[in-house]
């Protein structure tokens, strides 16, 4: 509180009271654009911010020396270098260093971003080890060459020991910021995923209709149809099979896809029933992957806008395939329609239901990995991939 008056104290000028909320959004607008353009990448894997603190780094890094040398008379020495001929020279270090460093930042922090970090650790040795020689060479180039110095093997193991000292430190630092951005990443994941969840719970209780009222209806309903009319006694079941499915596992994380799948075909069974033979159905399941563990239910919003944009528009109908296959430790699932395609809105296929962008999100929430949509000769796939085993 105290800190707030202080700021409107200092703000403040009677006569311009109005003048407070459009001077208090101005800065949160320049400070939202200066944040936005810390985090803006240069080119792949760099972001400005990066860049900035790297080079601060490695410029306080000559400027600590010079504070050392300035106290301890070194300068003064005849035998060593001036202070205007160490910044001279110290600017093409900073130079030359930019130019060793870049590659082993984007090959850590890019190439090498999922890589363990003990393997990363063991790389280090044999990276700060080339990085070490080629700035030997290039102090080399410049005390003999240019500045004319005698660089002798005190010197060239002193600065060995700094050379390594920056190096690891460097990546020490920077490791440690990526660390922290991953974790920040990830907490951010599990802070939507559970918003996600609650407006999932709450759309699921504002929808929930009481199960025993509606099981007993349906029972009702199946007992007063004539025995004449077993298929509509079936439809009734296979009704309330999904409705019972939908609710047992609205309370679970996970079923295995052999209970999906066996939701799907009952489901299948009353869409086939509404279609007829404009409906086709063909599933190609691995029996392997049957005991893999998915979300519930997320087979079902990609074959709804199979039925709803693939077959529907279609006098003649067409064919909704599902095919899971397990390769390489993933469980592979496609959904595929012979429908219209993409049209003339690729753009639009995540935004014209929350079913697929629902979807879409809880895969990647959930696995980090990405609901793919294919352009086939004819129709739509839509395909993922999950770990087989948790």
């Amino acid at each position: 509180l105290e800190s707030n008056m202080e700021w409107y104290n200092t703000t403040y000028t009677p006569g311009r009271e109005n003048e407070l909320p459009a001077i208090k959004a101005t800065q949160s607008i320049m400070w939202f654009k200066l944040r936005s353009l810390s985090h803006k990448r240069i080119f792949p894997g760099f972001r400005i911010a990066e860049v900035f603190a790297w080079f601060l780094f490695h410029l306080g890094w000559p400027l600590m020396l010079a504070f050392i040398y300035q106290v301890t008379g070194k300068f003064a020495d005849k035998n060593y270098m001036t202070a205007p001929e160490f910044f001279r020279v110290q600017s093409f270090v900073i130079a030359g260093k930019a130019i060793f460093l870049l590659p082993f930042w984007w090959l850590f922090f890019v190439r090498l971003k999922e890589t363990a970090l003990g393997k990363k650790m063991m790389l280090h040795i044999l990276t700060g080890l080339m990085y070490t020689v080629l700035c030997l060479a290039l102090f080399y180039l410049l005390l003999t060459n240019v500045m004319h110095f005698d660089y002798t093997w005190p010197k060239i193991l002193g600065d060995v020991y700094n050379l390594m000292v920056t190096y690891f430190l460097n990546f020490a630092l920077f490791h440690a910021y990526n660390f922290w951005l991953d974790t920040q990443k990830q907490m951010k994941k599990q802070q939507e995923l559970k918003e996600l969840a609650y407006q999932s719970e709450i759309m699921a209780l504002k929808a929930q209709i009481e199960p025993h009222f509606l099981f007993n209806t349906l029972n009702s309903i199946s007992a007063s149809v004539p025995s004449t009319l077993e298929k509509t006694r079936i439809l009734i079941a296979q009704l309330a099979d999904t409705f019972r499915y939908a609710l047992r596992v609205s309370e679970r994380d996970t079923v295995s896809l052999a209970e999906e799948i066996a939701f799907v075909k009952t489901w299948l069974s009353l869409e086939k029933h509404r279609f007829g033979e404009r409906l086709s159905i063909h599933y190609s399941i691995d029996e392997v992957a049957l005991t893999a563990q998915i979300p519930p239910l997320i087979l079902q919003p990609l074959i709804e806008n199979a039925l709803k944009h693939g077959i529907s528009p279609n006098v003649g109908g067409g064919t909704v395939s599902i095919a899971c296959m397990q390769i390489a430790g993933f469980v592979h699932i496609g959904v595929t329609d012979t429908g219209e395609g993409l049209g003339d809105e690729p753009g639009m296929t995540f935004t014209k239901g929350i079913g697929l962008k629902n979807t879409a999100r809880r895969l990647e929430h959930l696995y980090n990995e990405k609901l793919t949509v294919t352009q086939m000769r004819n129709g739509l796939c839509f395909s993922f991939k999950i770990p087989a085993k948790l």
